[in-house]
């Protein structure tokens, strides 16, 4: 089974328009929610895949109420912690005219320190544990950069592994408790060291680095470039067919799915890498509440081009 912890959940409204204008009254092609952030997210795509997993969110008002609701329409169990504040409200406007896609990502509520515990004594108390941990996104509003840190150490100490996704201070501080997969995409690799880079030479010699302070597994998601996977003894590119895109939202969360799902399964890295970058490649292609779709899969995982680079 895999658990998901999201601190900073949202309900996704996806608006599609034909030709965006600025400064103008917009008409929607069509208006679509789903449950968002990036935990969730990856429960949604272990469930469409076939495995087992279980959500913990912290939910609150009708939003949060609407979000339990979508997860129970899509069949991922879920244990949510009520909050004072409102869940947020993430709006992604699709142009279809020109494939461009804008997101506006709303703060989320204040979390007070006894919410916060109340989540954390929760998700170290649920039996059985999760054969892994996948947590991250951004952290709800006024949350020390440090929660992740916390989390992912006092989650460790418990013997099961996380799998941390984040940006910024947050993904600085995480690192430091060094959680067994981190997944920064190349964007996020910039702002970590500091530095703009585009090889892929730069972005193995930032994932050797980071397996040195150990981190088991750190993967580099590169977008139409693919990703790259390093650990101690393997390190590949994994490079992916050009597809239509009709979605970037939850690529990542994708990947990070059908990945961790594989290794639940006892595949080998490489084999947990191809999966993973198939459900990946599966949700560009779709506007999907579930992300990815399984029956994608066999038809994408042919195309996938494996390049060792040790």
């Amino acid at each position: 089974m895999i658990g998901t912890i999201t601190v900073n959940p949202s309900i996704d409204q996806l608006i599609l328009v034909r030709g965006l204008v600025k400064d103008d009254a917009n008409r929607a092609v069509s208006v679509l929610h789903y449950p968002g952030g990036k935990g969730i997210n990856v429960s949604k795509v272990v469930r469409e895949l076939g495995g087992g997993t279980h959500a913990f969110a912290l939910l609150g008002g009708r939003p949060g109420e609407l979000l339990a609701e979508l997860l129970r329409g899509l069949d991922v169990p879920l244990t949510a912690i009520a909050v004072k504040g409102h869940t947020r409200i993430n709006t992604i406007v699709t142009d279809l005219k020109d494939g461009t896609q804008t997101r506006i990502s709303a703060p989320g509520p204040v979390i007070s320190r006894s919410e916060m515990d109340e989540f954390e004594r929760k998700v170290l108390s649920w039996r059985p544990r999760p054969f892994i941990w996948a947590l991250g996104g951004s952290l709800s509003e006024k949350m020390t950069p440090a929660a992740y840190c916390r989390l992912v150490r006092a989650v460790q100490k418990k013997g099961t592994p996380c799998v941390l996704d984040t940006d910024g201070e947050a993904l600085r501080r995480g690192i430091e408790a060094r959680p067994f997969l981190i997944k920064p995409n190349e964007y996020e690799v910039t702002r970590l060291i500091g530095r703009s880079i585009s090889a892929l030479e730069d972005y193995l010699g930032v994932a050797k680095g980071l397996v040195k302070k150990g981190i088991k597994i750190v993967v580099v998601s590169l977008g139409a470039r693919g990703a790259l996977f390093v650990s101690e003894r393997e390190a590949f590119h994994v490079s992916v067919p050009q597809v239509a895109v009709r979605s970037k939202v939850g690529a990542g969360d994708s990947l990070i799915g059908g990945f961790v799902l594989a290794l639940s399964r006892r595949k080998g890295l490489e084999e947990a890498a191809r999966i993973g970058m198939a459900a990946s490649v599966s949700a560009v292609m779709r506007e999907s509440p579930r992300l990815c779709l399984r029956r994608d899969l066999p038809g994408i995982l042919p195309k996938l081009r494996v390049r060792a680079l040790w």
